[in-house]
């Protein structure tokens, strides 16, 4: 097992937040909502956390999906589009996994907060495969000069 350090490839971040989407759809078709929710803020709160890395930003250990936009609109302001599908997000941390004052939240919640996930992700993958793009052109704009 691999020890968890800060300095882990943005492709490993996105790899988990893949397993967590999958497990947040899983887990709404059989239901268990209180658990899909939770998996809906995390597969963000990877995203989120991969582009930062994609950046070569040091990640702090958090879970609040708004200052982790934040941080990343310092970079682009386009981030601004996705930080109130995060807000809506944010209570999933924890909500549902202890007794609180939120309740489970029902079919129609669930299915919107999946849409919000699903929009968070699909903006940051396509944020960093745009990098990715003009890296590689840059790569071969170089290759041709040389």
């Amino acid at each position: 097992m691999k020890k968890f350090t800060r300095e882990l490839d943005y492709k490993e971040w996105l790899k988990i937040a893949v397993d967590d989407l999958a497990s947040a759809k899983g887990l709404f078709k059989l239901e268990l909502l209180g658990t899909s929710a939770y998996h809906c803020q995390q597969c963000a709160e990877k995203m989120l956390k991969a582009y930062l890395v994609y950046r070569k930003i040091n990640v702090n250990k958090t879970h609040d999906l708004v200052s982790l936009t934040l941080q990343c609109k310092k970079f682009d302001q386009t981030f601004e589009k996705i930080l109130y599908d995060a807000k809506d997000l944010k209570p999933y941390t924890v909500a549902f996994r202890y007794p609180s004052e939120y309740d489970i939240p029902d079919i129609e919640d669930m299915q919107s907060a999946i849409e919000k996930t699903i929009k968070i992700y699909n903006f940051v993958k396509r944020k960093i495969n745009y990098f990715e793009k003009v890296k590689k052109l840059k790569a071969k704009q170089t290759n041709i000069n040389e």
